[in-house]
């Protein structure tokens, strides 16, 4: 069995500290570079440099569209010289299936031998086409298929759990957004989500749980999961 920390990735930006981070013993850093102080390649690599110290896998996303999350809004251009900067130094990179750079990230991810995760975020509500988006994030040939969609209800949690089992086969992150679908921080992992997201200091979505929190419950609840 897995250890318990190994499923859990850590979102985190540029004002945590490596002490702070270290003491977790997550499997994963999701590295949110457009939410670093200064949006610049230079400054995007020091930061990756920092964190390599901490030798935990690092995960490269930059949001820059407000639909799938962007709280900054920036240009295409700049999010390709960041990525093209940086992606060389990571082990992941998360691009969205909505993004025009989608081709051109995960070519150039291929060329690298760096995982791709393709995401898909629904901040409003779950889409009923869930079945669809998941093919056509199949068709992209990134290694991972991420879908994050807000839950209004418990019905929509239990679309989302029953999604991911269905297709627990194939490397899948899936996520419930907003206060209803805070519990499925603790129940995808269970039924087949690769990972469960988390934050130290500042929630990056909506329905995320804490860390010390949210590994606690896990330690309650999956005990099998224990170190």
């Amino acid at each position: 069995m897995s250890k318990l920390g190994s499923c859990i990735a850590l979102v985190i930006t540029d004002r945590e500290t490596n002490a702070q981070i270290k003491s977790l013993g997550v499997g994963l850093l999701e590295l949110r570079a457009d939410l670093f102080k200064k949006l610049d390649p230079a400054y995007v690599i020091g930061q990756i440099e920092h964190r390599k110290l901490l030798k935990t896998p690092l995960l490269l996303t930059l949001r820059n569209r407000k639909k799938e999350g962007a709280v900054k809004i920036f240009s295409d251009e700049l999010k390709m010289e960041i990525i093209i900067a940086a992606l060389p130094l990571v082990d992941m990179i998360d691009i969205e299936l909505s993004s025009p750079l989608l081709k051109r990230v995960l070519l150039l991810a291929r060329q690298l031998k760096k995982k791709t995760i393709v995401s898909s975020h629904y901040l409003d509500g779950m889409p009923r086409d869930l079945e669809s988006i998941f093919k056509k994030s199949l068709s992209s040939r990134a290694d991972i298929v991420k879908i994050a969609a807000k839950a209004n209800s418990f019905d929509d949690m239990l679309t989302m759990l029953n999604f991911t089992y269905r297709h627990r086969k194939h490397p899948l992150i899936t996520m419930c957004l907003g206060p209803v679908g805070a519990i499925s921080r603790l129940l995808l992992p269970a039924t087949g989500s690769l990972y469960t997201y988390t934050f130290l200091n500042k929630p990056s979505a909506s329905g995320q749980v804490d860390a010390v929190t949210l590994k606690s419950h896990m330690k309650a609840y999956f005990p099998f999961k224990n170190e």
